[in-house]
């Protein structure tokens, strides 16, 4: 709100105030004229009412247009909910962030036999999701109403869980958008768009690698990284021998010839050679998600990028495996859905509905 709107309310709200009633005897007619004055003052105030709302109206309508959706989309506060490390996923009964379900105003998966083809992505209020059917991208505030804020997009969208920063590509444009304010931070046009998230043990998704105001990282043909303060876009490149799994700001994850290879600040590079290709960070980039393929062990593994240990989850089993908040890792094995906490070594089951919807973060 401007100063002059502020100064035009201020004035309002003293004129209503300033209205004082006579002082008289108490007579019939005192009585009855003060009963008109309180009339004739309820309708000095409720006018000033009425203009405080039009110019709260007209500054909310002139602060919108400052800040619209893309592609000039309607923008609606969203409200800054924070859920916590909590799974989230998506079935048929709606969006699930721990035991609260909301509806999504489109079905946001394709069905592929027992599994959902889709995109879901976290931030820290909210979920973005891919409607299939028509290339739209979704912000779905928790506890708020869903909107449309991004348009043709094939692959939808990658986002920050703990932070406010989501990307999609829009055709070959990479979009990055603040979801706290509802705009978009950068529209730039790129050589190559960001692959879909494919393979054993992957969900469905695209290949957005890293969501955050400082870099936006996705898999096309090769890794690429790109600064949205700068514009410029650059492809991540790893030493002869290593194939760059993934990154989390200095955090670094490669397939080599016989093992995964991990290196972390601070400590010495850590391979793993019981460990498929198949590696994803968390959020915090604390840990990597991934599936030890021993000959005594086929299931989700996880690492600890500061120590180096290694956790089986308790589950024998060929496992599909995400992220969703904090260091939660989403284990999908033995017809369930476990939601298992990193941090704690430890796992649950969820009341998740076939087929469902992993996030792709």
């Amino acid at each position: 709100m401007s100063s002059d709107e502020h100064d035009l309310i201020e004035r309002l709200h003293a004129v209503a105030q300033a209205f004082e009633m006579p002082a008289a005897p108490l007579s019939d007619d005192v009585r009855r004229g003060r009963r008109r004055a309180r009339r004739n003052r309820g309708l000095l105030v409720g006018a000033a009412a009425a203009a405080v709302a039009v110019v709260v109206g007209a500054a909310a309508a002139i602060s919108g247009q400052d800040r619209p959706g893309s592609d000039g989309l309607e923008f609606v506060d969203p409200p800054r909910a924070v859920v916590g490390a909590v799974p989230v996923w998506y079935d048929a009964r709606g969006l699930h962030h721990g035991d609260v379900v909301e509806k999504t105003p489109v079905a946001i998966g394709r069905r592929d036999g027992d599994r959902l083809q889709g995109a879901l992505a976290l931030v820290r209020s909210g979920a973005l999701y891919l409607d299939p059917a028509t290339g739209d991208v979704w912000f779905h505030p928790w506890g708020g109403h869903p909107r449309v804020v991004g348009r043709n997009s094939v692959a939808g969208p990658g986002g920050d869980p703990d932070g406010d920063t989501a990307a999609w590509f829009d055709g070959m444009d990479l979009v990055v958008y603040d979801t706290a304010v509802g705009r978009e931070v950068s529209r730039t046009k790129q050589g190559e768009a960001v692959s879909a998230l494919s393979g054993d043990h992957n969900p469905a998704g695209n290949y957005f690698v890293e969501v955050s105001r400082s870099r936006v990282a996705w898999y096309g043909p090769s890794l690429y990284s790109h600064d949205p303060g700068t514009g410029k876009t650059s492809v991540l490149t790893a030493p002869d021998d290593l194939f760059l799994l993934d990154v989390h700001g200095a955090v670094e994850v490669f397939r080599g010839r016989e093992a995964v290879v991990l290196k972390a600040p601070g400590r010495a590079e850590a391979r793993y050679p019981d460990l498929e290709p198949r590696a994803r960070l968390s959020p915090s980039g604390n840990y990597v998600l991934s599936v030890e393929g021993s000959d005594a062990y086929h299931g989700a593994a996880i690492v600890d990028t500061r120590s180096g240990e290694v956790w089986r989850v308790p589950r024998n089993h060929y496992p599909w495996i995400a992220w969703s908040y904090g260091d939660i890792a989403m284990v999908d094995v033995d017809d369930e859905l476990l939601a298992c906490d990193a941090a704690r070594r430890s796992c649950q089951a969820l009341d998740a509905k076939r087929p469902f919807l992993m996030p792709t973060n």
